[in-house]
Formats: structure tokens, sequence, C-alpha cells
């Protein structure tokens, strides 16, 4: 059996997610969801050492106000982790978005760690490092990693205790970022993974399709000093995706 655990914070609308995500249940078997978010659902975590951060709010003009974001969700997954028992664990965002393609890479990553092929895998999209849109591609070196999901073989990643001391020794400024503190919860086999999943940046009134996702996901980075030019070839690759073309979408 496999235990899906959810970490964080609950966003948008429920009814949207729940939708959504039942894609990817659909076309997984034999698992348990355990959530586990902030608030209720940490009643039965270790205390927290890390600095949550200021408001919620994704990016900010002068800096992202995220505290020790990246150690707190470490600490999460980690207690998520010594609060279930199934051999393996995947971990998801509340804001996850799956499209049909990323399901069907996260159905591939999640066979080849069945098969003993890999131990970790780090699933999410990256607009700035990997090929625009990328559909699947597999980095077996990296110095950081993608956290939107994350699938595990239990005994393959560290103690609680190893975890913290690995957390521990990082610089502050490293603990802000998921993306450095989930590369330590294993030594062992990993692969970073980017595919088309996308995060929920918006609270929709309708169901809205991939692109509409997609564009207010890739908007949500603009903000900062050079957010623009950061991202103004991730959106061109929007704008000109043929398969998209003719599909609308609210700028």
């Amino acid at each position: 059996m496999i235990d899906v655990v959810y970490t964080g914070d609950i966003r948008h609308d429920q009814s949207i997610r729940s939708k959504n995500h039942q894609m990817f249940f659909d076309r997984l078997k034999d698992y348990q969801i355990h959530e586990f978010y902030n608030g209720d659902g940490e009643r039965k975590f270790t205390n927290c050492p890390y600095v949550r951060g200021g408001n919620d709010a994704y990016w900010h003009p002068d800096n992202l106000r995220r505290g020790q974001g990246g150690g707190v969700q470490v600490w999460q997954y980690i207690n998520a982790v010594r609060l279930t028992k199934n051999p393996y664990i995947i971990r998801m965002r509340n804001d996850l978005w799956f499209t049909k393609s990323s399901i069907d890479v996260i159905m591939s990553e999640l066979n080849n760690i069945l098969n003993g092929e890999n131990d970790v895998a780090y699933l999410g999209s990256n607009w700035l490092e990997g090929e625009m849109g990328v559909e699947y591609q597999v980095k077996n070196k990296f110095k950081v990693v993608e956290d939107f999901m994350i699938i595990a073989k239990r005994d393959k990643l560290l103690s609680y205790n190893d975890t913290m001391k690995e957390l521990n020794s990082m610089k502050p400024n490293d603990l802000r970022s998921g993306n450095k503190c989930f590369k330590i919860i294993s030594k062992n086999k990993r692969k970073r993974i980017l595919c088309r999943l996308y995060l929920t940046r918006q609270t929709y009134k309708d169901y809205p399709n991939d692109k509409q996702v997609c564009y207010d996901y890739l908007l949500s980075y603009c903000n900062s000093r050079d957010g623009m030019d950061k991202m103004k070839p991730a959106l061109d690759w929007l704008e000109n995706y043929k398969p998209w073309k003719n599909i609308e979408y609210k700028k």
C-alpha cells in the first residue's frame, strides 16, 4: 500500500482541486490518503524549530516573505513520514495541478520505484532551467529539486533525527528554499523529474483549462525585480504552443 500525504496550506477552491486530483487517484492503486495541513493537521507533529515567515503571499517586489519555509516544509514531511507506515509514500501539495501527461510521467516514475530502479523521485516543472513546457525530462545530477510531488521508498529515506541534523547544518538562507532543503531527505538513488505539473495560483469559479492554470502559474513569478524578464521566454512558449493555440484564457 502507498501512503499519500498532503502537507502545507489548503489553497483555493477545494471542489476544483478534488476534481483535478481525482484524475491521479483514478490511476493509483492501493493507497491511503492522510491530510497533515497547517494547523489542526499538525497536532501530532513535533515542535517546529523553523520560522514560518510572514503573510501568505507568493511574491513581493522586494523579497519573498517565506521565513525558513524550506525547513518548515521538510519538517512537515518527515513528521508525515513518522506518522504513517506503508512502504511507499507520496507527498503532495494541496495546490498541485495535474495535466494528463504529468500523470503518465508520475505513474512511470512510481513504477520505477516499485521495481527498485529508483528510491526517490522529485517531480515538478521548472521554466527557468528546463526546456520550456517539457513533458518528461529526467535529471540524475542536480543541485536543487522540484518539490511539487515527492515519491519515495520509505526505508530509503533518512530517519527523522538524521534529517533534522542535515537541516540544522544548512546555511540559514538555504532554509528558505524547499528546492534546496528537500534534496537532503535521502542519500540513496534519487531522480529529478521535470514534467507538466503546475501549481494553482488563482481561485477559479469554474474548472479551468490547463493553459489558464499554466499562465497564472507563470505570471505569479513576474512580480519580483527581474521576474518579467526571466519569465518572458516561458510566456512566449505558452502563447506559441500549437496544441493550445485556439484555447481561450484570461490575461
